[in-house]
């Protein structure tokens, strides 16, 4: 097994190289709001724009490569997220977006009294387009709790709540609020087993573990590129028969046919030609640091392969250098992690570490730590229900969160500032 290259990973992010008021490399910390765009991505925009920019679907050399890259992409994101069928993906601005969509065409095919099932665990994105359709269509709306010890899924609720009548389950594969890994696939079964649908958020996964729509069990899944190297978009992958069963929103010329029927008006081409540019990266990291057959870019049986071998060798890097930083948190005399704590349990997260500090507000804490150059957040992290049910609605939490760039300095940075505010 190759020994993980930080150094040249860094070089590949230029934003990396940005420097605080001390002079020093700033710390971005701020992963699970939005990567640093990797620069195979930067270049693969700065190409489209300056060679290939049209407008597709006409005989001439520039739209013919326009509808060729689109169509490489998506064949690329289907590797990705473990689809077998390209077609099954769509692009759109953001997962957000794209949830408010998808949910108002499956809300179309359901009756008053159908229940849909949403967690308190998840980003709002994955809750309130389904409040909204509930509200519209007359629906039956159940909530699944969290557990008090470590703020995880309480899955013998989501077992009392689903039921005859349950015709949709939204979770989220990781929790934005906590970096929890929920056990979707377990959840899958419940929701199967009914006759369920599941909807799968998972934007705050797709960046730290490799994706298996077939294993996870999911319908649906959706994710946003800007959080794992990639622009500001949104990927929707869902099964051909239940795409092609829901009333598209779109307009008329744009036909029926998937995937455009979930592709509402002209696509940012450009940043799509940036998205193959990080999935070209990302194969590079299967091959150079998990040994994966074949050439990045190229459309070969291997290409998932070296996607799931990069995707492992990142998994095994952030698993050591996440706990570190839950480890040197859990150490700022004060600090309160919400989540999983124990070590023991690092393969059940993500490299997300929300906490708070005894007498020192998040945003007190944020801007402290902002600046000197380490990039955090603090707030409710769009993990509205979460923070509300752990009574965590004065400031929400602290929010630290790592990419696979990030190293062992700089958890220290962040620990030793931590160490300093508390010891003002």
């Amino acid at each position: 097994m190759t020994a993980w290259d930080i150094e040249s990973i860094r070089y590949r992010f230029p934003s990396l190289r940005r420097v605080g008021p001390d002079e020093q490399p700033v710390v971005w910390m701020d992963n699970a709001a939005g990567t640093q765009v990797v620069d195979t991505c930067l270049r693969a925009i700065n190409d489209y724009l300056l060679d290939s920019n049209a407008n597709h679907g006409v005989p001439n050399a520039p739209s013919i490569e326009t509808d060729e890259m689109v169509a490489e992409v998506r064949r690329a994101s289907a590797d990705l997220l473990g689809a077998s069928d390209p077609a099954e993906v769509s692009f759109g601005p953001n997962m957000t977006t794209i949830a408010f969509a998808i949910s108002r065409a499956i809300g179309a095919t359901l009756q008053a009294g159908d229940e849909i099932v949403v967690t308190r665990a998840d980003h709002d994105a994955n809750v309130a387009p389904w409040l909204a359709v509930a509200e519209a269509h007359q629906l039956e709306v159940r909530w699944v709790g969290l557990r008090a010890d470590d703020a995880t899924l309480d899955l013998e609720e989501l077992e009392r709540v689903v039921g005859p009548r349950t015709k949709l389950v939204a979770v989220g594969l990781v929790s934005t609020g906590t970096g929890t890994i929920n056990p979707v696939p377990r959840i899958a079964k419940v929701a199967h087993a009914v006759g369920a649908q599941l909807f799968v958020d998972a934007v705050a996964a797709v960046p730290h573990v490799s994706i298996d729509v077939e294993a996870l069990g999911a319908d649906y899944l959706v994710c946003s590129p800007y959080k794992f190297y990639a622009p500001h978009l949104g990927l929707l992958w869902g099964r051909r028969e239940l795409l092609e069963a829901l009333p598209p929103f779109h307009v008329r010329p744009a036909g029926d046919a998937i995937p455009g029927r979930f592709e509402t008006g002209t696509k940012p081409f450009e940043l799509l030609a940036g998205l193959g540019g990080t999935i070209r990266y990302l194969e590079k990291i299967g091959i150079t640091q998990g040994g994966a057959p074949g050439l990045p870019g190229q459309d070969d049986e291997f290409r998932r392969s070296r996607l799931q071998a990069a995707m492992a060798a990142i998994r095994r890097y952030e698993v050591r250098v996440g706990t570190a930083l839950l480890e040197r948190i859990m150490a700022v005399p004060g600090a309160h992690v919400v989540g999983i704590t124990d070590p023991a349990r690092a393969s059940e997260r993500c490299p997300t570490v929300a906490f708070t500090l005894d007498s020192h507000a998040p945003a007190e804490v944020s801007r402290f730590l902002g600046e000197r150059g380490i990039y955090v957040r603090n707030g409710d992290h769009y993990a509205y229900e979460l923070h509300r049910s752990l009574g965590l609605t004065d400031g929400g939490t602290v929010r630290a969160s790592l990419g696979h760039y990030n190293t062992d300095e700089e958890v220290e940075r962040l620990g030793s500032a931590l160490d300093g505010l508390v010891g003002t």
